[in-house]
């Protein structure tokens, strides 16, 4: 993997089992660090311990820096001869070092025999070193050969640096990382089909196929040309971009549409009767109460018509109206104990009027339930004070200069300062003209909306902020509204959470496990920023503080760490900053981003410091249950509930379920997430043991493994 600077820890897990024996990082230093101080090849570990050797190279076009595409040998030895006398003074431990270089001196460059001529012309000159022109694994080859025992390990993950890139094309990565999670769920309701002998439709695994491709382009890591921010306007940015985008848009549509094949297959199967029906899907291995938001139409709910959701037991789901359309209602619902990898059916019953618990009194600039009490600064339009009554303690750090919620526009006074590494000509200003202008208390939830102004966005639709405090979940949740407006000149938005726990730690969740930031990854790798799965974590040994965003990745630890670049990350507070958008970079990525954009993020604290609820949280807080809504029909007493399997064992993630290429069967992959030796059982509905075997990525059966 060239250029970029980082890798996902899971394919650490993956690789091997795939027969991929090596693997080389030859990485670009702009805007980042780099890992060890030299070229040095590795035993990268996964989580689970299961290794690949691994070699950061230097930058792919050493060789072209020593000028070799010349093929003039005169004015390569003395660089060629400086870099092994710099390999030495590092102690460098091999007699060979692989050089990578492309033909010509350029990105993406095709071959040249040029250098061939070069090489032969140095080993005739020379006795020693002598020059190869060789693949990358016959260098893997020589150094396992000569001194496997001397290679270190690392079991840590690799953070990129470049994934700054995606806070220049924020609507676009939300809709990425939301087609991400609703793939969760379909791969699951189709899985669930699966298990229930329905037959798929032919194409099915192509165009799942298809929408994971479309996703991989769009999440690569460049967005468009290389004069993207210094010619915005020309053919070449606008067509690339246009390109780039079209791949999240094509995920999108595309997995909606799959959404109504996976629910089609097994409406068969859902309870029907002289009542409307709701029946709420859960594709995750456990029980999950939590709110869903779903949209009913007047022909099933008329408008004005009280109702009851309730189970065929009489119990009754908490229900909250949030907008009307012409034509129909998106409500509130919080759903209860859906069972693990399967689907629960209420009805939708007609009921007489009862009383609306209406408007809150907010004293104080403050609301609380039986969880927390919110201390409002309608001033500055963010929370001054979060109190868990739980764990009896206050949650934000009174030291910071910005509270909880706050708004940070940032404007640097030039973008190429982060490319020296340094930023020292910048501002940055909060919310003003901030005011509470509508609150309301319903079943679910209690909720205050907050409005200020801010440069950089439209004046009149203002930066708008609801805070929601739900009553019977310890969940508060802050969801922002803004009209940006497009600006070329380098400007950033963050959303400050000055957190505080005593001796708390940062953790959070990448691609395969859980990083305690500056702990187990690579000294190097990304610390002023790190783009985060599920969930960012303060912990200590008795309690933590939950966080994450379902559509927004990136975050900065500790502070604003723009411009300091840490070879190896250190901080003094527990801050987490959420990085919303940028336009830095000077090439490749866009120049600007306009209009309107909605982000929310959901927050709890507790008493249980585990990585397990961390990742529960962040999982079910990312993963939609899903609904869907039937008229009344004929009664066909089709069982209520359904739940294809679970696990023994409660510290797995299931990170997703599919239909295997081979018919009748699912494809499961599955982690550990306490770091504990576990047996895995899969158990069905009645609790008897469902036996599986053990693939790879591509479902080639794995020997001896257990």
């Amino acid at each position: 993997q060239n250029d970029v600077n980082g890798i996902a820890w899971c394919l650490a897990d993956y690789l091997p089992d795939l027969g991929i024996k090596y693997l080389w990082m030859g990485e670009h230093h702009y805007k980042s660090q780099v890992p060890f101080n030299m070229p040095t090849v590795f035993q990268w570990e996964s989580p689970s311990g299961k290794p690949i050797l691994t070699y950061r190279a230097d930058h792919y076009n050493t060789g072209n820096f020593w000028g070799i595409e010349q093929g003039d040998i005169q004015k390569t030895e003395p660089k060629l001869l400086h870099y092994l006398s710099e390999l030495e003074r590092k102690n460098y431990p091999f007699d060979a070092v692989g050089v990578q270089y492309t033909g010509y001196f350029t990105d993406n460059s095709p071959p040249s025999i040029i250098e061939c001529k070069l090489i032969r012309e140095w080993n005739e000159k020379y006795a020693y070193p002598k020059l190869r022109s060789a693949t990358a694994s016959e260098f893997m080859d020589y150094v396992t050969e000569r001194y496997g025992d001397k290679i270190p390990a690392y079991r840590a993950a690799y953070p990129d640096w470049w994934t700054d890139g995606f806070g220049s094309a924020a609507r676009e990565t939300a809709a990425s990382r939301q087609t991400h999670s609703d793939m969760t769920a379909v791969e699951g309701l189709l899985s669930m089909a699966v298990l229930k002998d329905k037959c798929l439709p032919q194409a099915t695994h192509q165009q799942i196929e298809h929408i994971h491709e479309s996703l991989l382009f769009y999440d690569e890591h460049t967005f468009g040309a290389s004069e993207s921010v210094s010619d915005p306007l020309c053919e070449n940015s606008q067509v690339q971009w246009g390109e780039k985008s079209a791949y999240a848009w094509e995920a999108v549509k595309r997995t909606q549409m799959l959404y109504e094949t996976s629910v089609g297959l097994l409406q068969g199967d859902l309870r029907r009767g002289k009542n409307p029906t709701l029946t709420i899907f859960n594709t995750l291995n456990w029980k999950r109460s939590e709110m869903l938001t779903v949209y009913i139409d007047f022909e099933v709910i008329p408008r004005n018509q009280f109702f009851e959701i309730t189970d065929f037991q009489g119990h009754s789901l908490k229900v909250q109206p949030i907008r009307y359309r012409r034509e129909g209602c998106y409500y509130a619902i919080f759903a209860e104990d859906i069972p693990p990898m399967g689907y629960k059916t209420f009805e939708i019953v007609f009921k007489q009027p009862s009383t609306d618990t209406g408007t809150i009194t907010i004293n104080n600039a403050s609301i609380e339930n039986h969880f927390y009490k919110l201390q409002l600064n309608p001033d500055k339009g963010t929370i001054q004070s979060l109190y868990d009554k739980e764990l009896n303690c206050e949650l934000v750090d009174s030291s910071s200069p910005w509270e909880l919620g706050a708004f940070i526009y940032e404007k640097l006074g030039n973008r190429d300062q982060l490319a020296q590494y340094r930023l020292d000509d910048y501002n940055r200003t909060g919310l003003s003209e901030c005011r509470i202008i509508d609150s309301s208390n319903g079943p679910i939830y209690q909720r205050i909306l907050l409005q200020g102004k801010s440069p950089g966005t439209d004046e009149a639709f203002g930066v708008n902020l609801e805070i929601k405090l739900y009553h019977d979940t310890k969940r508060i949740e802050l969801e922002y509204a803004i009209k940006r407006l497009p600006e070329t000149d380098p400007s950033g938005i963050y959303v400050a959470f000055p957190f505080q726990l005593p001796e708390g730690k940062l953790a959070f969740d990448v691609q395969g496990g859980t990083v305690i930031s500056g702990k187990n990854q690579l000294e190097g790798t990304s610390t002023d920023w790190n783009t985060v799965q599920n969930f960012v974590s303060v912990q200590n040994n008795q309690a933590q503080i939950i966080i994450g965003s379902s559509l927004i990745p990136l975050y900065q630890l500790g502070d604003i760490n723009l411009g300091k670049f840490q070879y190896q990350k250190q901080y003094e507070r527990p801050h987490v900053y959420s990085w919303v958008m940028n336009n830095y970079w000077n090439t490749n990525f866009k120049a600007s981003q306009e209009g309107e954009f909605r982000w929310s993020y959901h927050l709890t604290s507790s008493v249980d410091p585990s990585n397990n609820l961390a990742t529960k949280f962040g999982w079910s807080s990312r993963i939609p249950l899903y609904a869907r809504v039937m008229p009344t029909g004929t009664e066909n007493h089709k069982p209520t509930e359904y739940s294809a399997f679970h696990f023994e064992k409660d510290n797995f993630l299931m990170t997703s379920c599919t239909p295997s290429k081979e018919e009748g069967y699912i494809l499961l992959n599955i982690r550990e997430i306490d770091g504990k030796r576990t047996n895995l059982r899969i158990l069905n509905e009645d609790g008897q043991t469902i036996p599986f075997t053990l693939v790879n990525a591509i479902e080639e059966k794995l020997e001896n493994e257990t």
